[in-house]
């Protein structure tokens, strides 16, 4: 019988060990993709946006996929545009949101200075995405500034100001937006910088 229980011992011993490692090392795991990535600027699909780094088409094109439409203007540069498809329309379809995303690029430094995107498709700082909680964009610190939506049913937008724009508090209108629906999701992320 003390053979039994030894035996009983070792194994519940060796399972609280084997799970007690097994929780460190994803725990840390998490930890450490996090710290991996760089949230003090704001990237969409590897791209940075506002500067410094300039871009051509096809790094436009290799980042984001072959766009729909490109438009070109003097004042306001390239606008690349990725619409959605007729499948893609969710029931309650919103015209003016008829795209996926909308990229441009200004002359004459070819830095992206206006970028909005409205499905999961894209990848924001290497961590977020349209349909992630709002929460989980927050996890990127920076500052933000929650606006709820006036109609009061829990949707909203959030600018975010990554830490390396600026001071906190100032220069808000031209940091990224996240709005989100009352269920706490993200719909969409954009960018205007004059």
């Amino acid at each position: 019988m003390k053979n039994l229980y030894g035996i009983i011992f070792a194994a519940m011993l060796s399972a609280t060990i084997f799970f007690n490692d097994l929780y460190a090392q994803n725990k840390h795991d998490l930890l450490t993709g996090l710290d991996e990535l760089d949230f003090s600027t704001f990237t969409i699909n590897g791209l940075a946006i506002g500067g410094p780094d300039r871009y051509t088409e096809q790094d436009i094109i290799d980042a984001f996929g072959q766009p729909d439409s490109v438009e070109h203007s003097g004042d306001f540069g390239t606008t690349f545009i990725y619409k959605k498809r007729e499948t893609d329309k969710p029931e309650q379809y919103e015209a003016f949101r008829y795209c996926r995303a909308e990229i441009s690029v200004w002359p004459p430094k070819n830095i992206i200075r206006v970028a909005y995107v409205f499905d999961e498709s894209f990848l924001i700082n290497g961590y977020v995405r349209v349909g992630d909680p709002i929460s989980k964009a927050m996890e990127m610190g920076g500052e933000w500034i929650d606006r709820p939506d006036k109609s009061g049913d829990g949707s909203g937008s959030m600018t975010w100001r990554p830490t390396s724009w600026g001071e906190a508090g100032i220069d808000l209108i031209i940091c990224p937006v996240f709005t989100y629906d009352r269920n706490k999701l993200i719909n969409s992320v954009g960018v205007w910088m004059y």
